[in-house]
């Protein structure tokens, strides 16, 4: 009994502390509306979801052709995953297209993610890098 009542609470604390709904474009905030009309205005936008957390707001726009954008509570993207296309380069990092460049000269990145201050992006032929702004690349998959 008490380990049911235990398992209620947490259901009920979890279905409490985040909800989602599916939301327009305009209803994102500003910035991740200028951002979309800057980078993605050709691409065909499926859905948005808007994710309601005890700490704001976040926001995932998917495309009709599987690509996704998520963007936190202020409209700054945290995650861009494209299917078809290669990330804008203005949008990465100039130290991260660098290496890459330098690198991986035959290949695009495909994927990027804001993990506090570093990025994790991956690339065409399937690599993972982990990158940090003050230590370059930390981790190669």
């Amino acid at each position: 009994m008490k380990k049911g009542f235990l398992l209620c609470i947490t259901a009920l604390f979890m279905a409490l502390s985040v909800s989602a709904a599916e939301v327009t474009l305009k209803q994102l905030p500003q910035k991740a509306q200028d951002f979309i009309h800057t980078y993605f205005a050709k691409d065909q936008i499926s859905k948005i979801h808007s994710h309601h957390h005890r700490y704001g707001n976040s926001y995932n726009v998917l495309f009709k052709d599987g690509s996704k954008i998520n963007f936190n509570a202020m409209g700054q993207w945290t995650k861009i995953k494209l299917r078809n296309d290669s990330i804008p380069i203005e949008v990465i990092p100039e130290y991260i297209t660098t290496y890459v460049w330098d690198e991986y000269p035959d290949v695009m990145i495909m994927s990027i993610e804001s993990e506090g201050e570093g990025h994790e992006v991956e690339l065409s032929d399937g690599t993972e890098l982990t990158f940090d702004p003050k230590k370059g690349v930390v981790k190669i998959d």
